[in-house]
């Protein structure tokens, strides 16, 4: 039995189908940018994350980016954001001219608001929460700092669609909310894609510009934009994936059970006393082992039976040179530590029950060694 982390090829699979006749029906048209499935696409995000206004766009990194430019985000400013982030949560703060400011999370590798408190100045403009895993950051606490001390909350929502907190979706809690559409994503695209959401229409206006070089409905230059407008193709693609989208976040969930309840009590299993207020979405499933070597020990033993794992992230952003002098602190000891003990194991919507069964088998195993 071989069990590999993504499958991504069985998404295509899928939707094989459905996404052939769309496919030839936009080649037909010739309509390539901004067409009838563009405008799909956003109507059903829309409606499935409660929010007034959603555009698509090329990535995740170019929303991050845009929403800090609409929410007028400039040189000079601070953005206070997690250091155990893929590198795109810090690259779009610097890529608009702004200072990232890194902070340590909590145990449950979100953002640690005291951090946010005490990392607050003048400069500060915007908080960037990176909801990890599929769970929520306290945004409770997030929009109360906010609100205190006057800036916006831009949401990383890259790896959190459909995950909540009081009922509320990711990335409709802040002022504009940031999705990744990698393929690689619970929704994921047959490329890139990504899209913002928000409920403030003059943000919305001005993505709208942002996104197509600046230009208005009439082709008119209104200000200095870029071009990142999702393509027809993805948005089509992206449609076809929505119809499976619920019932494989109850898939994720329900194998994160599954490891949670069979999994040696000698394993750390993500936070399982979160309050009820929290809908955890499972992007992916991190354990945590008692030191590096046993980590090690074991991603190499599930490797020689077949089993693939991940390390998200070997390091926190801090730890390398280029980003090193945006710590807020010399140190973030959690964040650190977390990264010599964590380990990712197949989570996935694909998988099956007897797979995660023999991971859980195996795991158990090596932990009695």
């Amino acid at each position: 039995m071989r069990i590999p982390y993504y499958r991504i090829g069985n998404e295509y699979l899928r939707v094989k189908k459905k996404f052939s006749k769309k496919f030839d029906g936009i080649f037909k048209s010739g309509n390539f940018i901004s067409g009838e499935h563009n405008i799909a696409f956003e109507k059903k995000i829309s409606k499935l994350l409660n929010v007034k206004y959603v555009s698509g766009l090329a990535n995740g990194t170019d929303a991050l980016e845009i929403a800090m430019l609409a929410a007028g985000i400039q040189k000079g400013d601070e953005v206070i954001t997690a250091t155990n982030s893929w590198a795109s949560s810090i690259n779009s703060i610097i890529n608009v001219g702004a200072k990232p400011i890194l902070v340590d999370v909590k145990d449950d590798f979100n953002i640690d608001c005291d951090q946010i408190e005490r990392a607050i100045t003048k400069k500060t403009k915007a908080i960037m929460p990176v909801h990890l895993n599929g769970l929520i950051a306290d945004m409770d606490k997030i929009k109360k700092i906010a609100n205190h001390h006057k800036v916006k909350i831009i949401e990383d929502s890259a790896q959190a669609i459909l995950s909540k907190i009081n009922k509320k979706f990711a990335g409709s809690l802040g002022d504009i909310g940031c999705f990744s559409m990698h393929p690689t994503k619970t929704l994921g695209a047959g490329g890139d894609g990504g899209f913002v959401v928000t409920n403030n229409k003059n943000y919305f206006e001005k993505i709208k510009l942002l996104k197509n070089h600046g230009m208005n409905e009439k082709g008119e230059s209104i200000l200095a934009g870029r071009n990142s407008r999702l393509d027809e193709v993805q948005a089509a693609f992206i449609l076809n994936q929505l119809e499976f989208l619920k019932k494989d976040v109850e898939k994720r969930r329900f194998f994160a059970n599954v490891y949670k309840n069979k999994l040696s009590s000698e394993i750390k299993t993500p936070n399982a006393t979160l309050h009820k207020k929290y809908f955890h979405t499972y992007h992916r499933y991190v354990i945590q082992l008692r030191n590096g070597k046993e980590r090690d020990g074991l991603k190499k033993y599930l490797q020689n039976n077949n089993i693939e794992t991940k390390i998200h992230y070997k390091k926190p952003l801090h730890k390398y040179q280029c980003f090193k002098k945006y710590s807020f602190l010399k140190k973030l000891p959690n964040s650190e530590n977390h990264s010599n003990l964590i380990l990712s194991l197949p989570c996935n919507h694909f998988m099956k029950y007897q797979e995660v069964q023999y991971i859980i088998k195996k795991i158990n195993q090596f932990i009695k060694k």
